[in-house]
């Protein structure tokens, strides 16, 4: 983050004395979220958890999509609705975790259906978020709303999210990471020893 901050120097832009980084959106932001939600049958009101299930750098920074799916399950059961946001390129994780799903389970897909604005209006309105070690972690971090992050191949004493908000960094000690590889070359290790409990167990004592 420091790195980053000495960048904005850089172009004559003073960042402040404040270390942890803030977004607060814009009025119509919200506006054209909570629309993309409607549409999406999300009521206005209704609680949601936010799931950001990919990492452009490479499969070995995501866990794996069924259990994601077993911690949706879990929220769907005490009624929250959970929403998968992601790029393009995540379409494929997105629908691993709905083919996991039982019927039941309730769960809105916008996986490569946002701007970066709307992006930044749905998680902004989550109340709480799960991430592994992406784009969509810190900007939830700086909206302040609560996360769990999940950290595998990656540092996450360069790259935790720097939260105006309750954080959770979620890691297992093994002996190969941080690898920094973008596939694992053994058994990924790393993201299976993280089991569903200890995620659900952070992700719900931030919605309560």
């Amino acid at each position: 983050m420091h790195y980053y901050r000495e960048l904005v120097r850089g172009l004559g832009i003073d960042p402040g004395d404040d270390t942890v980084p803030r977004v607060t959106p814009h009025w119509t932001t919200f506006e054209k979220a909570d629309a993309l939600l409607q549409r999406s049958g999300v009521a206005a009101g209704e609680r949601i958890a936010g799931f950001a299930p990919g990492a452009a750098y490479g499969a070995a920074k995501r866990w794996p999509p069924d259990r994601v799916a077993k911690v949706i399950e879990a929220l769907a059961r005490s009624g929250t609705t959970s929403v998968l946001v992601g790029a393009a390129g995540d379409r494929d994780t997105g629908r691993a975790i709905e083919s996991s799903l039982p019927a039941r389970a309730r769960l809105v897909n916008l996986i490569g259906r946002t701007s970066l604005g709307e992006l930044i209006g749905v998680v902004a309105r989550c109340a709480a978020f799960v991430s592994n070690d992406s784009g969509a972690m810190h900007v939830a971090a700086a909206l302040g709303v609560p996360v769990t992050a999940i950290f595998g191949p990656t540092d996450e004493h360069v790259t935790a999210p720097a939260a105006a908000g309750p954080a959770d960094v979620i890691v297992r000690d093994v002996f190969c990471r941080p690898c920094l590889l973008r596939e694992c070359p053994i058994d990924h290790r790393c993201m299976k020893r993280i089991d569903v409990d200890a995620v659900l167990t952070s992700i719900s004592g931030h919605l309560a």
